[in-house]
This record gives structure tokens, C-alpha cells and sequence, in this order.
């Protein structure tokens, strides 16, 4: 048999890695849940497809983490790894489902892991494309369930904000999809699966960057099925990944973990 280790547990155990009596004896001291939705999607010629699915995975850990330290149990569900990614698909590997089929997946997660015990969820937004399904979502389910709460933290902008901050960049707000701030948090997290020496960089033209600040105030929700990333971009990437580290890493996922720590400590009373 192979001494190589295929399955290493890194930080706190989420239910997928727990035993039944570990989930039993969690549910005496929790009903906080939360449930990581990432995708499957191409994520340019160093990262792999999956990295929206393992950041979400190790958000949830730490989380899981932060609290403990504060004396307080949380619970993390196991990631969903599939999102709504059609934009992405004219690169091979990217699975991408309907807004429909991802609703009527969470829906039947969160009423298992309601039947056993968990009344506040986060629905943990690990992919930008299914924030706004995942927000209709939380207001059905709200309707099902008389004792429920869901929260859907946006925390893309938060992270966002501080990129001039911390970044290497010479054009911090122009870092996106697989650029140095993802990359980095690949680096912080999993780096035996990013490949630097292969790390492309590329600035989306101003024109076609839907990240581009608009010359109108307040928000506005778009949907369109014109150019699709590929178009966008050669590589699959919004940025430079080049300078990314894993100390960089380390630095966003404090700003990311400090803020929806204290946004669950207030949403949930925790």
C-alpha cells in the first residue's frame, strides 16, 4: 500500500470529516452552520479548478477556528463544489449548473442539516456568480421555516477594498479573477496545488471589464449572455498573479475572517 498521504485533514474538522458521534456531541453546544458555495471553473494556467471550492473550504475552517478561540462552537458543512460558472465555459474543465439546480440542491441540504438540529446558516458566498441565487434563496428558505435565519455575507467587496493596502500590484484595483489576491490566498492555503511557473498575467481592457467602476451611482444587477471570459481574457485571468504570496495570502483571509466573524457575532448573537 502507498505511504502517500491522499487525504489530509488541515485545520478544524467540517461535518464532511467528522464521525456521527463528533456531530452529536457538536449539536449539544451549536445550531450555527456554514455551508460554502464555490464553483468548478477554470481559473487560468496556474490554479486549478477547484480554487473557489477550497477557499470556501478553508474560510469555513477558520471560522470555525476564530470561534472556538472566542469560546464559542460553530459547525461547517461540506462545500459545494459546483456554482453558476457559463461564463467560463469555453474553457475545458469548468462545470457550470443552473441557478435553479444550485437552489434545489442548497434547499435539500439545508432542510437535512435543519431536521438535525442547525437553525442559523451562512450561506458562505465562495464564487462570485452565485451571490445573487444564493440571496433569493436565503428568502425562500426564510419562508419554509418558521425558526430559521440565513445570512448571505458579500465579503468580495471587503477583501476588495483592501488590495491597495496589501498587494504587490501596481494596479490593486484592477486585481480580479485568479490575479494576485486569489492566487495569494491559493498560496496561504493549498500551494502544493498552484503552479507559479505558469502563472500568465493579463489586465482585461477597460471596455470589457465587468469589475470596472460605472459612471452612475448605486447598484445595479446585470445579466448578460454577450462575451464570455475567453473573449475577455486569453488566459482565464483578471490581473498578475506573478507577486502573490503566501504572507499576502495570510493577510486578506484576517480582513475576510475578521469581518464575517463579526458579522455573524452580531446576525446570529453569537
Amino acid at each position: 500500500m502507498s505511504d502517500e498521504i491522499l487525504y489530509e485533514v488541515r485545520g478544524p474538522k467540517t461535518l464532511f470529516e467528522m464521525t456521527r458521534p463528533e456531530i452529536e456531541e457538536l449539536l449539544k453546544h451549536t445550531v450555527t452552520v456554514v455551508i460554502p458555495v464555490g464553483s468548478t471553473e477554470q481559473h487560468g494556467t496556474h490554479l486549478p479548478m477547484g480554487s473557489d471550492s477550497l477557499q470556501g473550504t478553508d474560510m469555513a475552517k477558520r471560522l470555525i477556528r476564530k470561534f472556538a478561540d472566542n469560546g464559542v462552537a460553530i459547525a461547517a458543512a461540506p462545500t459545494m463544489p459546483f456554482g453558476i460558472s457559463h461564463a467560463h465555459m469555453k474553457f475545458p474543465g469548468t462545470i457550470s449548473i443552473s441557478s435553479r439546480t444550485l437552489m434545489t440542491l442548497l434547499t435539500e441540504v439545508v432542510d437535512s442539516l435543519y431536521t438535525h438540529g442547525f437553525r442559523k446558516f451562512v450561506l458562505l458566498l465562495s464564487h462570485g456568480g452565485n451571490l445573487a441565487t444564493l440571496r433569493l434563496l436565503a428568502n425562500d428558505l426564510a419562508l419554509a421555516y418558521p425558526d430559521i435565519k440565513l445570512i448571505v455575507p458579500d465579503w468580495i467587496p471587503i477583501n476588495s477594498a483592501a488590495y491597495p493596502e496589501i498587494l504587490k500590484s501596481s494596479r490593486p484595483t484592477d486585481e480580479h479573477h485568479s490575479g494576485e489576491g486569489e492566487t495569494a490566498r491559493m498560496l496561504a492555503y493549498t500551494p502544493n496545488l498552484v503552479d507559479m511557473e505558469n502563472a500568465e498575467s493579463y489586465y482585461v481592457e477597460a471596455i470589457v471589464d465587468p469589475y470596472q467602476k460605472k459612471p452612475y451611482p448605486g447598484s445595479v444587477s446585470t445579466a448578460t449572455s454577450g462575451l464570455t471570459i475567453k473573449e475577455m481574457t486569453p488566459y482565464g485571468v483578471m490581473g498578475s498573479p506573478t507577486r502573490a504570496t503566501a504572507e499576502i495570502g495570510e493577510k486578506l483571509y484576517q480582513v475576510i475572517i475578521d469581518w464575517l466573524y463579526k458579522v455573524m457575532k452580531y446576525e446570529f448573537d453569537l
